[in-house]
C-alpha cells in the first residue's frame, strides 16, 4: 500500500468516523461505527456535537451546515432539508438543498421583542409547509419583569413566506414540541403538549392530535403521564412515541384513527405496544414504514439503532434492534430524518 492511499484513508476515518465494538470510555469526537457495519437504507441523518451526519448504506458522511445545527428535516421525496441553525442566544429555520447548497433562511433571529428561538422543523406531504417551534410573539421581559418565553407551534409557507402561530403554549412550561404534519391528509397535527397536572402538579407531556381546519384539539394520552416525541409513519397510520416512567424511556407505538373529535377513554396511547424499552429518544419511520431508528443510551452514549417493525395485523417489533453506532455520544436532543 503506498503512503498516499494510506494518508487518504487516514483522512477518511478522521472526517467520516472509524469502527469500534470495544467498550466506551468516552466521547471519541467522531461517530464510531461497529466492526459489523448495519446498513442504512435510503439516507439517515442525525446529528453529533451540533453537527449533521448522513448515515446511507454503509457510508457516512458529515455534511457542511454551519458550525452549529440540530433538528434535521427531509421532504417526502428528500430533495430538500431544513435545519435549526443555532447561534449563541438565537436559532434560525434554514431550508436548503441534501447537500447545504441554495440556503434560504426562513426564521429571523430576533424581533422587537428580542432574541428568537426557532427549533424542530418538519415538511409537510408536498415540501410546501413546515411546521416549528418558537418563542417569537412572547412579550418584552428584564429580570425586573419577567414574561413567559415559552415554545409555541407555528407553521411557515414556502410559497408565499407567510408565517403563522397554531399553538399557544401553556405559561411557564418551556412550551410545546416536537410537531409533525399528518401524512396523506392536509389538516392534521400531533405535537406534543407540556403542561401541569395531577395532585400535586407536576410536569405532564401529553400527546396532542390537531384539527388545523377547525382549530379542534384532543389529547390522545392521560394526565398525568410522560407521553412525548410523537413520529408519524410515512403513511399516516401510526406513530411511535416515548413512554416514560420510573423505570426508562420506552419506545411504543400506535395505531391513529382517521379523526378525532373528542378524547377518548381509555385513551389511545394506553393499548400502544412497547417495542423497545431502556432509555429511547427521538424516534423516526423509514421511508417504507418497515422500521424505526431511534438513539439509545448504552454505557454512557446515546447511539443510533433500527428496529424492524411489523405492523400488519398485531403491531410487534419484527426482529432485534441493530446498532449503526458504537460509542458515538449522538445529540439526543435532536431530531433523526429519514429519507428514501
Amino acid at each position: 500500500m503506498t503512503r498516499r492511499i494510506a494518508v487518504l484513508l487516514l483522512a477518511m476515518l478522521v472526517l467520516a468516523g472509524c469502527t469500534s465494538s470495544g467498550p466506551v470510555a468516552h466521547d471519541p469526537g467522531r461517530v464510531v461505527l461497529p466492526v459489523k457495519q448495519v446498513p442504512v437504507p435510503g439516507r439517515l441523518y442525525a446529528t453529533k456535537g451540533r453537527a449533521l451526519y448522513r448515515f446511507s448504506g454503509t457510508d457516512l458522511t458529515r455534511l457542511r451546515f454551519g458550525p452549529r445545527v440540530k433538528d434535521p428535516a427531509v421532504t417526502s421525496a428528500g430533495d430538500r432539508i431544513a435545519v435549526a441553525q443555532l447561534q449563541d442566544q438565537s436559532s434560525t429555520i434554514v431550508v436548503s438543498d441534501p447537500n447545504g447548497q441554495n440556503r434560504q433562511i426562513l426564521t429571523p433571529s430576533s424581533l422587537a421583542e428580542g432574541s428568537l428561538w426557532a427549533l424542530a422543523p418538519a415538511f409537510d406531504d408536498d415540501g410546501h409547509r413546515i411546521v416549528y417551534l418558537t418563542d417569537r410573539g412572547k412579550q418584552p421581559s428584564s429580570p425586573q419583569n419577567l414574561q413567559p418565553n415559552d415554545l409555541g407551534v407555528w407553521a411557515y409557507d414556502l410559497a408565499t413566506g407567510q408565517t403563522r402561530r397554531l399553538v399557544h403554549p401553556f405559561a411557564y412550561t418551556g412550551g410545546d414540541s416536537d410537531p409533525s404534519y399528518r401524512p396523506g391528509v392536509s389538516d392534521q397535527l400531533v405535537y406534543t403538549t407540556y403542561l401541569y397536572g395531577g395532585a400535586p402538579l407536576e410536569p405532564v407531556a401529553r400527546l396532542t392530535w390537531m384539527s388545523l381546519r377547525t382549530g379542534a384539539t384532543v389529547y390522545l394520552s392521560p394526565d398525568p403521564g410522560r407521553n412525548f416525541e410523537p413520529a408519524l409513519s410515512r403513511d399516516g397510520r401510526f406513530v411511535a412515541f416515548i413512554r416514560g416512567g420510573a423505570g426508562g424511556d420506552d419506545l411504543c407505538v400506535m395505531p391513529l384513527a382517521t379523526t378525532y373529535t373528542h378524547e377518548l377513554r381509555p385513551y389511545p396511547s394506553d393499548s400502544a405496544v412497547l417495542v423497545q424499552s431502556g432509555i429511547v429518544a427521538q424516534p423516526v419511520w423509514a421511508p417504507d414504514g418497515s422500521a424505526i431508528a431511534f438513539l439509545k443510551l448504552v454505557n454512557g452514549s446515546f447511539d443510533l439503532f433500527i428496529l424492524p417493525i411489523a405492523t400488519d395485523g398485531a403491531i410487534h417489533a419484527a426482529g432485534a434492534a441493530q446498532a449503526v453506532t458504537h460509542g458515538s455520544f449522538l445529540d439526543a436532543d435532536s431530531r433523526l430524518a429519514w429519507s428514501p
